[in-house]
């Protein structure tokens, strides 16, 4: 009599450790995803913009002209 539920076993088996190791993978790269947009997020936060003195003429003579 042979046993030919083992292999079929092992086989689940493996397939539901590779799903689980790629889940754990998953959820890992989401975090540090989330933890770089906040960090991208809070460094946008710092970056001010200030118009070239050409630019500001520019605009106030547009401005005039209307």
């Amino acid at each position: 009599m042979s046993n030919s539920t083992l292999p079929l076993f092992i086989t689940s088996h493996a397939t539901t450790d590779k799903k689980n190791r790629h889940m754990n993978e998953m959820k890992k790269m989401q975090r540090e995803e989330k933890a770089l947009i906040a960090i991208t997020a809070e460094s946008l936060k710092t970056i001010q913009y200030a118009p070239r003195t050409s630019t500001l003429d520019a605009i106030f003579e547009y401005a005039k002209k209307k």
